[in-house]
């Protein structure tokens, strides 16, 4: 461990004195003392693409120099155009998967066309455009651990023993690279080496800025693992397929963990209600036991003399849950949190030695579990919160769900609720917009993790296809994040086809839809409907023009929540209590503390209750935002933007806004052949007209607007059936369809009289303007014989 300590050390030196050559500190994304993303004293707030941002060159060795002059130009110019393509849409960050460790990855020449180069030019070219860079891959791309390496720390009685184990990682059928070696986080050989290889990302030179990574201020937010959901899968035994070198060393810890907690065997018993016989911490003999499901003791002791495994191994004996108290459990959840948290601090504390960004710029721990409070507890401990949320666009019938064998209060909740949010409501179709808020398809994940005085990134999100009512989710999700004041959303997932920049149109294609088990359909590249929505979410929300919620409620967690033993099942973390959160969230905002040093929980601050859940309405968080749900409706209204989404025939021919704006005259126009129509009875649509330089509408120089309702795949087909049956595609055989794609064009009046004079450019699904117009006497129309993606009107 003195070679590791003296090369931070060497490090931070290295730092400190080539500080005056790299960008200053105002370049640099930091965490203000308001606790939000910050640039040079300015809050930004990040619209982040997943994906495949660049066309990679594909050069092969024995390419001449004409045909790699070609490939450079072909992807060069595709990569310029997607990101062109995402700075018109409104985006203005990444969330990248590209990795660059180690010098077979990282050595180039500029121009060559390797994919490093291809990668570093992107960056640079990113970096042109204002974008911002989540490094997902930072501590997920680190690769499979090295035999070599057991020299990392100087313990020469277990060299042999640890190199067995690893060899034992890669003889396996799928070997364990270091992402997924849980072992990294009790041994300090397996930990040293997932820092080196973090330490080689962060090493990259990109030729096109001059910077290593490490150094690059296009480096906004760094990530150590990504779901790695340590005490989920800790607890379901994961631990238990370690090799026996790992195993044993995980055990001994735990032992030695509970001599110190307790001071003797005695008082351990005591405090348990008793031990198994044979088990005593002085000698090392108690099992790493209650897990969330059956333990094999066999697998759960160490190295304990043989009187004590013989007593604890016999007669092929098998533990549940029932069979400990609850003190033991909560032991067993605080020794995990412990090795999980020290583990995540010491890595923190040697990768900001590694470069500016990385001292300056937020480094989170993980990604995810929405719903789990230990997850959470490790969040609150770094700089930032990140956490996902998917929804479906269809589902089951529903169905009552089975409260008798739900053994608590707190089960029978979540059996409710999991049935009421999941289930269809519209024929096969979930249309989210008729039940109470939520991104969720159960227990909530977004909604309520935010830490007062934490940035809180969205690492993913995503409604999945086949979805009627999907243009309403980018609008929903803007109303949450300024609800409860977001920092950073990213969208799963973007993946075009390499003709970018060859062809003329290379977004003409069909709708990524599921269609089987791998779900394709949370891709939106190809989604003109959503495409349109998310742009004017984007702006919406990265521009501040909707208010967070004044007065948020404080959910505090105490020692109890944190220890209790129903949080080792899914969905216990919080009690009944936790299932206030999700309601209470779109009427009040909230915010979530988890403090060891209490005892009990407390609310601070008013709340909807579980019980409320089908009753409150509507949801006025601020005087701006309007959630009616019995409607179907979300409204957003002041004088900087004016948006509605839902069913229009339930409120009327016209939408009126307190702004001066009007929505009025509005007829849907279906496709022949589309599969799911748009009828009279609802008149379902998204609608945005918003500012984009953040002034009020009277004064804004720049102003943009999206009227969208649905779109199908010709020939997409799914047995509606089979999916209230099953609530899953893959059971009904649904068809994908092809071009063309068959959208819903929605005509209307828009009565604007802040706009007047302004003249409206129409754009289309390639980012082309189709046509113009001029708003006179303060309205203008929007007709259907154009395919209008979105519109920008201009002084």
């Amino acid at each position: 461990m003195k070679l590791h300590i003296l090369l931070l050390l060497s490090l931070t030196m290295n730092l400190q004195t080539s500080a005056q050559t790299l960008p200053p500190d105002s370049e640099y994304v930091i965490v203000d003392e308001n606790g939000h993303l910050s640039v040079n004293g300015e809050r930004r707030r990040f619209w982040a693409v997943i994906g495949k941002l660049m066309i990679s060159a594909g050069v092969q060795a024995d390419d001449d120099a004409e045909t790699r002059a070609a490939k450079l130009e072909r992807s060069r110019k595709g990569t310029l155009a997607l990101l062109d393509r995402f700075q018109a849409l409104g985006f203005n960050g990444l969330r990248m998967w590209y990795s660059l460790g180690g010098a077979a990855h990282s050595d180039y020449e500029m121009g060559d066309g390797s994919y490093a180069d291809s990668v570093d030019f992107m960056i640079a070219e990113a970096k042109k455009r204002g974008f911002r860079i989540w490094f997902a891959g930072f501590g997920n791309r680190v690769g499979l651990p090295d035999p070599e390496k057991v020299n990392l720390v100087d313990d020469p009685e277990t060299a042999g023993a640890w190199v067995e184990a690893v060899e034992d990682y890669l003889g396996r059928e799928k070997k364990v690279d270091m992402r997924h070696s849980f072992a990294r986080h009790w041994d300090p050989r397996l930990e040293a080496l997932y820092i080196e290889r973090m330490k080689e990302n962060a090493d990259h030179v990109n030729q096109y800025t001059g910077l290593r990574w490490g150094d690059d201020p296009v480096f906004a937010v760094w990530e150590l693992s990504n779901e790695e959901w340590f005490m989920s899968r800790m607890l379901g035994g994961i631990w238990q397929k370690e090799p026996a070198f790992f195993r044993a060393r995980l055990i001994a810890k735990w032992n030695a963990w509970l001599l110190k907690k307790y001071g003797s065997d005695e008082a351990l018993a005591e405090a348990w209600g008793g031990v198994l016989a044979g088990e005593r911490p002085s000698e090392g003999s108690v099992l790493l036991a209650p897990m969330r499901g059956k333990s094999d003791p066999s697998l759960a002791i160490g190295d304990a003399n043989p009187a004590a495994l013989a007593a604890l191994t016999s007669e092929d004996q098998r533990y549940s849950r029932a069979d400990f108290s609850d003190e033991r459990a909560g032991d067993v959840l605080e020794f995990f949190l412990s090795i999980q948290l020290s583990h995540k601090k010491r890595c923190e504390a040697a990768v900001k030695t590694f470069g500016k960004s990385l001292a300056l710029s937020p480094l989170i721990y993980d990604t995810g579990i929405g719903y789990e409070i230990h997850s959470q507890f490790i969040h609150q401990n770094a700089d930032a919160v990140a956490h996902d949320a998917y929804v479906n666009g269809w589902g089951p019938r529903l169905v009552e769900p089975d409260l008798e064998n739900a053994r608590t209060e707190n089960r029978k909740m979540l059996a409710i609720l999991d049935k009421e949010r999941i289930s269809a409501n519209d024929g096969p179709w979930v249309n989210w917009l008729l039940k109470p808020p939520g991104i969720s398809q159960g227990v909530p994940w977004l909604e309520h993790n935010r830490t007062e005085g934490k940035p809180f990134l969205v690492y993913e999100t995503q409604i999945q296809q086949p979805a009627k009512y999907r243009a309403d989710f980018p609008l929903r999700l803007a109303a949450l994040a300024s609800i409860q004041d977001w920092d950073w959303i990213s969208w799963h997932y973007f993946a075009s086809h390499d003709d970018v920049g060859i062809v003329e149109e290379p977004f003409h294609r069909p709708m990524d839809v599921t269609s089987g088990s791998h779900p394709q359909g949370y891709h939106y590249t190809y989604d003109e409907v959503q495409g349109a929505m998310m742009r004017q979410a984007a702006l919406i929300w990265r521009n501040e023009l909707l208010e967070p919620a004044p007065n948020p409620t404080t959910f505090i967690y105490g020692r109890q929540a944190l220890r209790d033993a129903d949080s080792m099942d899914y969905a216990g973390s919080y009690g009944t209590v936790g299932f206030d959160m999700l309601q209470t969230t779109y009427q009040y905002g909230v915010r979530i503390q988890i403090d060891p040093g209490r005892e009990d929980n407390e609310v601070i601050g008013p709340v909807v209750s579980f019980a409320d859940r089908n009753t409150h309405n509507p949801y006025t968080p601020t005087p701006a935002i309007t959630i009616d749900w019995k409607k179907g409706t979300y409204k957003f209204d002041n004088d900087k933007v004016a948006a509605f989404t839902g069913m229009m025939a339930n409120v009327g021919d016209e939408i009126r806004f307190d702004n001066g704006v009007v929505l009025k005259d509005v007829a849907h126009h279906n496709p022949e052949g589309i599969y799911a129509p748009i009828n009279e009875d609802s008149k379902y649509l998204a609608f945005a007209l918003n500012s984009e330089d953040g002034k009020i509408l009277a004064d804004s120089e720049r102003v943009s607007l999206a009227l969208q309702s649905t779109s199908f795949n010709s020939g997409f087909e799914m047995d509606p059936e089979l999916i209230l049956e099953k609530g899953h595609p893959r059971h009904a055989k649904t068809k994908q369809g092809g071009l063309p794609v068959l959208v819903v064009r929605v005509e209307a009046t828009v009565v604007a009289p802040a706009l007047d004079r302004m003249t409206a450019t129409f754009f289309d699904w390639h980012n082309q303007p189709i046509g113009e117009t001029r708003v006179e006497n303060g309205q203008f129309r929007i007709t259907a014989d154009l395919p209008i993606t979105y519109i920008i009107l201009t002084r």
